[in-house]
């Protein structure tokens, strides 16, 4: 068995215990009980193997500790205290030397002590944080309130007619209902009054919003236009437009930069970053990279080979300890793209067995190992985004960002994208020669005309040169330290991760898959109808949801929204949230939609694009052969009236004419089947006679044949 850090074993006796930490020297686990709240206690590590090995204990797959809530289902006081709470971890952590120490209660003490003065917090206060950190995996997560299921989460309350809030004492002026269009009001009197070099304060913006919206001009006897302000009551307060101001409508990084500039910002307020290999000595897992870059080569369709798809963008994520690729994304999206990076980022925290083997390619865990790092470090593209920033937060990760125009910070990186180029190129078609795919002047064939491969076809060809990288390629400019040399260590990514983890991490840091696939991956609502799920304009089931008969009960209470997380680049399976915000349930796509299977957004758009142009130029096949048949029903009808109106006896009257018309289609169906038997009659004769005709042919035939001899 392999241990790792948060993975949670029970005992018979129902007592589950999580992982917190490995010691790799002195052989020491520290675990916590999962139902008490007392501190974490060691455990020698052969004593915890033996109960192991005896069945006294057996590992828990399912994590129910771990919550996986995304960030917008929690409202703002949730966020206030989780950060809170998070800051006083982040600080008492500080304050410790080693994470062992963490767990050793005489140096716990002395960061609790120095934890307790800082924050103005209780002994017990700080104890509850720090356990309710521990059982959670060690996350942000772990410490938001345990009340985030109550209530309408944190969702605005619609603005009715009756004044919401406190009520007013002594006749003040209570307010009016702040709705959307108030907000927005409140959002362009900022960017024209706060948001600027003048440094007008909130008070004045307040005021120069009432000037600009909740005014109306009266003309005096002079005929002077003097604003008068309406009634004090249809009038926002000054607290109402500080409340808002705080909640949501302010930027504070958008606040300094235009109030103060950008320069102040970057030297004053921005996040404290460091060079890239900054605590990476630490071992594997320490620091992660990520990048991206347009791959030198074009694509042909998944679906259609003879429709060129352009060059597709690959992420790439390096351990820079080890300089192992952890994770990668291969993608059509936009360069830099939201969904791109954070599934490579889900790809480089779990593991790539099941990923691989759908492109036919066997492996094992360790020959790419996977683990949910300390820190990212990204440049000022892939992770800048403030969601982005809540959501990798929310699984204890940091996030470091180069300075603009610092590409030398991810300098490893950079390389790992030139080795790729380097082993590729050579090889495939429709490869960019020179910086440029366009067929110069008196030059052969345009280079994206010999493109043939599909995104199916490039993934096979990155994965491999990946597993190459990680287990083969020798990493001549890596500096070995004294214990690499002293143990043989060859300059081989594995071979250096294998190292760390034995000398120096001891043990990776874990999460359940749905844990980090719902923090990263992007998310969107579907419906539930009696069809299946409805997402993307496909359909989905699963297992759970025909158990609990969901379909059924769209079909007969109609249909319902949820919440989707779903990986852009394969839409197979995607994770669900049911409308309490249980789950996620894992839904797949309906037989009868197999086609699609393994294929992203972008590839399922090209396919439904295709077929709608295929249905476009059969309709217009279809409009001008119905016009063809329109003239040929107009020309036959034209004739028959032609005929009729020949042979009409206008002497008969209307009623004569009408009367008898079922005994005159009985007559005309019996002359009908009187012609149709004398035709028949008519066949056999002249089969007859040609037969007849042909015995004389042969007789004939045969006389001149005797003649002639």
């Amino acid at each position: 068995m392999k241990l790792a850090e948060n993975m949670l074993f029970k005992y018979g006796s129902g007592k589950v215990i999580r992982v917190l930490y490995i010691n790799p020297f002195t052989s020491i686990i520290y675990v916590i009980d999962m139902d008490s709240n007392r501190w974490s206690y060691p455990i020698p590590k052969d004593d915890f193997l033996t109960a192991y090995q005896n069945k006294e204990m057996i590992e828990e797959n399912d994590d129910i500790y771990c919550r996986a809530v995304p960030e917008e289902e929690l409202n703002e006081l949730e966020k206030q205290k989780r950060d809170q709470a998070w800051e006083i971890v982040t600080f008492f952590k500080s304050k410790l030397s080693d994470d062992e120490h963490m767990f050793i209660s005489k140096y716990r003490q002395k960061a609790m002590k120095e934890t307790m003065a800082v924050f103005s917090i209780s002994y017990n206060g700080l104890k509850n944080i720090l356990i309710k950190y521990f059982k959670g995996s060690q996350t942000k997560c772990s410490l938001i309130p345990s009340y985030f299921r109550s209530g309408a989460r944190g969702k605005e309350r619609k603005a009715g007619n009756k004044k919401r809030g406190r009520p007013r004492k002594n006749g003040e002026n209570a307010g009016v209902n702040i709705d959307e269009n108030i907000k927005k009001v409140f959002k362009i009197g900022l960017n024209r009054y706060y948001y600027n070099t003048r440094k007008n304060s909130l008070k004045t913006t307040y005021e120069l919003i009432l000037k600009d919206f909740f005014v109306k001009e009266v003309i005096d006897e002079n005929g002077v236009k003097i604003p008068v302000l309406n009634n004090v009551k249809d009038l926002p307060t000054y607290e109402q437009f500080l409340y808002w101001f705080r909640k949501s409508l302010n930027d504070g990084k958008r606040e300094i930069i235009k109030r103060e500039g950008t320069r102040v910002y970057q030297q004053n307020y921005r996040a404290i970053i460091g060079s890239s290999t900054q605590d990476a000595e630490l071992g594997p897992g320490t620091l992660f990279q990520i990048d991206s870059t347009i791959f030198d080569c074009h694509l042909v369709s998944s679906f259609n080979r003879d429709i060129i798809v352009s060059r597709p963008i690959l992420f790439l994520i390096m351990d820079v300890y080890s300089r192992l690729i952890v994770g990668f994304n291969i993608t059509f999206e936009s360069l830099n793209s939201y969904s791109g990076a954070m599934v490579a980022l889900a790809n480089s925290m779990t593991s790539k067995k099941e990923l691989c083997k759908k492109y036919g390619i066997e492996i094992e865990d360790n020959e790419f190992p996977f683990c949910v790092p300390n820190r990212i470090l990204s440049d000022r593209g892939e992770l800048v985004n403030g969601y982005i920033n809540g959501s990798i937060q929310n699984l204890g990760i940091i996030i470091q960002q180069t300075p603009a125009y610092h590409a030398d910070y991810k300098g490893i990186i950079e390389q790992a994208f030139n080795q790729t180029n380097i082993k590729i190129l050579p090889f495939v078609d429709g490869a960019v020669i020179g910086g440029n795919s366009k067929r110069e002047r008196g030059e052969g064939l345009d280079y994206r005309l010999k493109s043939s491969m599909t995104i199916e076809d490039f993934t096979k060809v990155i994965i491999k040169s990946i597993l190459f990288h990680n287990n083969h390629h020798v990493l001549s400019d890596y500096i070995l330290e004294e214990s690499m040399i002293e143990n043989n260590v060859e300059k081989i990514p594995i071979r250096l991760w294998e190292h760390g983890l034995k000398y120096k991490k001891g043990q990776l840091r874990i999460l359940p898959e749905e844990v980090i696939k719902t923090s990263l991956l992007p998310s969107q609502s579907g419906l539930i109808t009696p069809k299946g799920l409805s997402f993307k304009k496909m359909l989905y089931a699963s297992k759970y949801a025909l158990e609990n008969n969901w379909f059924q009960m769209a079909r007969i209470k109609g249909n319902w929204k949820v919440k989707v997380c779903y990986n852009p680049t394969d839409l197979t399976d995607v994770l669900v949230f049911d409308e309490h915000g249980d789950g996620p349930f894992k839904f797949s796509l309906l037989e009868h939609l197999s086609m699609y299977s393994g294929k992203g957004e972008s590839e399922i758009e090209q396919i439904k694009n295709f077929e709608r142009e295929l249905e476009r130029t059969g309709k217009e096949r279809e409009l001008q052969e119905k016009m063809k048949l329109f003239t040929e029903i107009e020309d036959i009808v034209k004739e028959a009236r032609e005929k009729t109106e020949a042979e009409k006896n206008y002497s008969k009257s209307n009623s004569r004419r009408l009367k008898g018309i079922k005994e005159n289609q009985k007559n005309e169906r019996l002359l009908h089947r009187e012609k149709a038997k004398k035709e028949r009659e008519m066949e056999v004769i002249l089969d007859e006679s040609i037969e007849e005709e042909d015995e004389f042919a042969m007789f004939r035939d045969w006389e001149e044949s005797n003649d002639d001899e």
